[in-house]
């Protein structure tokens, strides 16, 4: 009977692991193509060097290196937690939609940069790349979400201490997640199949990024 629940059990949660995945996966290309629609960057190149970096290794720990939940509670807590965060932030506020896909990378971003940063930050001369990598993601999202900061966050310290408090709780979701991997958990989805996921979210981001850019010029 146990066998049978097991298997039963088993769909639901790939299910709401594949629709996290998804989600982590679409967020850089939603808040790229926002900021960018509304702000613009002033060195597009730069972006597009920094962002393709940053995004990459985002996107390559998010399809590979994220297990699959070992249940349907737990991912459902993964996939929620970044997402409720973001919403209760939003309630002081008024910057929506723009702001719920800038908040949620903000909170999603964070907490796997800050992850991988401290895992790699255990062997430093081993994985000197990956601490560059992850600095450079954090500079350029700081200087891609700048601008929404200094109009929709300065002085909101509400809704700061919320995205905080998100961050540091996804933080700990994350971080558990890929200590686990580390360890030689093996509660991944397909590689096959995240191979697949990691090229379709590399096109839509790059389309975002250019697309973005190209309608902010538009606007005059």
């Amino acid at each position: 009977m146990a066998i049978t629940f097991q298997t039963y059990n088993i769909v639901p949660q790939r299910f709401v692991g594949y629709i996290n995945l998804i989600y982590l996966g679409l967020l850089p290309s939603l808040a790229t193509f926002g900021l960018l629609y509304k702000y613009g960057y002033p060195m597009p190149l730069l972006l597009f060097l920094g962002g393709a970096v940053s995004v990459g290794v985002y996107l390559a720990v998010i399809c590979y290196y994220t297990p699959m939940p070992r249940s349907f509670a737990g991912g459902l807590l993964t996939l929620l937690d970044g997402p409720a965060w973001v919403a209760v932030s939003l309630l002081t506020k008024h910057a929506i939609p723009l702001g719920y896909v800038v908040e949620g990378f903000i909170i999603e971003g964070t907490a796997i940069w800050l992850s991988i940063l401290i895992l790699a930050a255990k062997f430093p001369r081993q994985r000197l790349a990956a601490i560059g990598y992850m600095l450079l993601a954090l500079a350029v999202s700081i200087s891609l979400v700048y601008p929404y900061f200094r109009d929709d966050l300065m002085n909101q310290w509400l809704s700061i201490g919320l995205l905080s408090l998100g961050a540091v709780e996804s933080f700990a979701v994350r971080f558990h997640q890929l200590k686990l991997d580390e360890e030689g958990n093996k509660h991944r989805a397909d590689p096959n199949q995240n191979t697949v996921f990691l090229i379709v979210f590399i096109i839509i981001w790059t389309a975002a990024m250019i697309a973005g850019n190209a309608l902010f010029k538009l606007k005059g």
